[in-house]
């Protein structure tokens, strides 16, 4: 069988908890020899982002952003908590409240920025405002958040699956089921939504392809072919066995029985044994042992295209890697006004050794661009031994002397992040910021300095 093109569109890394159980480096060490883009689509939720850029880079590969994210569209109402979560539930009927309780799986790939902007919105509002087990997100959120991804079927634990499930063993009413989320989603997504297929040996995934491939022709949508990755390398499966005791709470055997079981459970799809990164000439040989009899050769190499080709459309998001730091206004005079307060309420010696080395650090710090950052963390601090007492807590407890680098730095202890008076301790505020960390040597020579930072407080 020739080889047409083919690339992973549907991936999980050890950021999919318990679940997935490669890792990016993993992952981009073995796709190089065979593909040109590394796609990771983790659990709702977009954590191993950093990581995925950082293998690419270094293996040469293009990164393709995406999720597979939980679904619940009954879940309506924005919910902090499990407590606000059961209040919900109560104002619902008991067949929406049977509904509430599944989280679905939805495929979405970035193929631009917006796109990306969409999908750090969708895991963010899941985590926030959508969780119940799982960080979930609604119909809702997914139209007003749907520019620039493209979102496929997914798995049999997808609505699709779910719905085709449930009217299982008429296949007449399962087909129609199954049918009617298609529809919804073909209205939700239009020409972005596409039909996945796999090949498994998950006992329900044939009749479940034969629907997807049946669903193509009904609705002449573009299908995808993907191997639901969980591992690297086929030894691997092993391994994912005992992660899925510790997730499940089940033994090897009971997970082993469940696979021949009638039943929907998240996992039994995972104990399937060819979930390990396939090359196209590995994927080529599963058709032919096992599905050639269920999907034919020109459908199978199409959807193989088709993931080269999405891959193509999404290649080249960049994502603005900066500081993520909130910006206060006025935050270098607002510093400075903290600082020489703060100088003040300690009684700290007004000394050219403690002027001085107050003005280096508030120079450097502003001229970096982290007044901010410092704001930020007074505010943190300070409000941790406010509310401390609330809690039952000693305020300095809560917060403690000093950690980390930043205990060296003066201007902490006069803001008091800290409670460790540096010069008093021999401790250097380069340890934690100096000119060298932005590229450049040392500079700073403040010989003429006139000390006037910490002069009498009006």
């Amino acid at each position: 069988m020739r080889t047409v093109g083919f690339e992973h569109l549907h991936l999980h890394t050890d950021f999919s908890l318990l679940d997935g159980y490669g890792t990016c480096e993993e992952y981009a060490e073995r796709w190089k020899q065979f593909g040109k883009f590394l796609c990771i689509s983790d659990h709702g939720m977009l954590g191993a982002v950093p990581r995925q850029i950082k293998a690419c880079e270094e293996h040469k590969l293009s990164p393709i952003f995406a999720c597979e994210l939980y679904v619940n569209r009954m879940h309506r109402e924005a919910t902090r908590n499990r407590v606000e979560c059961n209040a919900y539930m109560k104002r619902l009927s008991p067949q929406e409240q049977k509904e509430f309780k599944p989280s679905a799986h939805l495929l979405a790939i970035a193929y631009n920025e917006t796109g990306y902007q969409n999908l750090v919105q969708l895991t963010s509002w899941a985590y926030t405002k959508g969780y119940y087990y799982k960080p979930r997100v609604n119909h809702e959120m997914l139209l007003s958040h749907k520019e620039g991804l493209i979102f496929t079927s997914c798995c049999y634990n997808s609505e699709v699956g779910r719905a085709f499930n449930s009217k299982l063993p008429d296949l007449e009413a399962a087909y129609e089921a199954g049918f009617q989320v298609i529809e919804r989603y073909m209205a939700m997504f239009g020409e972005h939504f596409y039909l996945e297929l796999m090949l498994l040996d998950f006992t329900k995934q044939k009749p479940y392809d034969v629907f997807i491939l049946a669903a193509a022709e009904k609705y002449h949508l573009p299908i995808i072919i993907t191997n639901d990755c969980h591992y690297c390398q086929q030894e691997d499966s092993h391994y994912q066995s005992i992660m899925l005791m510790v997730q499940t709470g089940k033994t090897l055997k009971e997970i082993q029985d469940a696979r021949m079981e009638d039943s929907m459970q998240d996992f039994f799809e995972l104990q399937d044994q060819n979930l390990w990164m396939k090359s196209e000439e590995e994927l080529n040989a599963k058709w032919e042992k096992d599905y050639r009899d269920v999907i034919p050769l020109e459908l199978f190499e199409q959807a193989k295209l088709n993931t080269v080709a999405i891959c193509q459309k999404a290649k080249g998001v960049e994502l603005d890697r900066g500081i993520k730091l909130p910006i206060l206004a006025d935050a270098d005079e607002t510093l400075k006004k903290e600082a020489k307060r703060g100088f003040l309420r300690r009684s700290l010696p007004r000394t050219r050794q403690y002027q001085v080395r107050l003005q280096e650090e508030l120079e450097l710090i502003c001229r970096k661009g982290f007044s901010s950052y410092f704001l930020i963390q007074k505010k943190m601090t300070d409000e941790a031994r406010r509310v401390a007492p609330e809690f039952g807590f000693n305020p300095a407890d809560v917060v403690g002397p000093g950690r980390g680098s930043g205990v060296g730095a003066l201007t902490c202890y006069t803001l008091g992040i800290t409670d460790v008076d540096p010069i008093e301790e021999d401790l250097l505020f380069s340890r934690f910021m100096s000119e060298a960390r932005g590229g450049k040597q040392m500079q700073l020579r403040f010989r003429n300095i006139d000390p006037v930072v910490c002069g009498d407080e009006k």
